[in-house]
């Protein structure tokens, strides 16, 4: 069997790369802000087409403007309870006597993007909080939203409006006069004989 073994090939030793400078800071509440926008504009979409088709409210921009500012505000929020955490657990592994250890004994080091993370987050809850409160930002998330909005639906209403009406087609025109007679005839008699008598 040893003469079917392959031979095995030397790859040589694994040198791991170089790590990768971090990202300028402005460049990640970038990226964070058009995530957000899109995230918010998503959000806004689907509770404009929830008023429109199951509530029936008319289109209110000033509304769906306040909803977005609040779904900016809940982001913020969740980014500044993220930063606490973060800088929770920062303090405890720079804290620790001799460093933190893994279990099988080799040091925790910690990372530049660890280090970082408190104060990345704080900036992106800065930025959003910032954008909830640019109107011209927010007017152009909306628009936006009713237009993916009408996207999305109108097509479907669009089909509705130009499906052909009842009492166009010629069958229920024929017999409507008939159908009129008897729900004089036997409803509305049936109806009368319910009716408690009065003196």
């Amino acid at each position: 069997m040893a003469l079917f073994r392959k031979k095995r090939r030397d790859l040589g030793r694994f040198v791991p790369p170089e790590p990768e400078p971090l990202a300028p800071l402005d460049d990640v509440v970038e990226d964070a802000l058009k995530i957000a926008y899109h995230g918010v504009r998503m959000a806004v979409k689907n509770h404009l087409i929830v008023n429109a088709l199951r509530d029936g409210k008319p289109f209110d921009e000033a509304e769906l403007e306040e909803f977005a500012r609040g779904e900016y505000h809940e982001l913020a929020e969740t980014n500044r309870d993220a930063a606490v955490r973060a800088q929770k657990d920062l303090d405890r592994d720079e804290s620790t006597t001799g460093g933190r250890i893994f279990p099988g004994g080799k040091p925790v080091v910690i990372e530049p993007d660890h280090r970082r993370k408190p104060q990345a987050l704080r900036a992106v809850a800065e930025a959003y909080e910032t954008t909830a409160v640019e109107h011209e930002a927010l007017r152009k998330l909306v628009d936006e939203a009713k237009a993916a909005a009408w996207d999305e639906i109108g097509g479907t209403l669009a089909a509705r409006l130009a499906a052909p009406r009842v009492d166009d087609d010629p069958d229920y025109a024929a017999f409507r006069e008939e159908r009129i007679a008897r729900l004089i005839d036997e409803d509305l008699a049936a109806l009368r004989a319910r009716q408690p008598a009065t003196d």
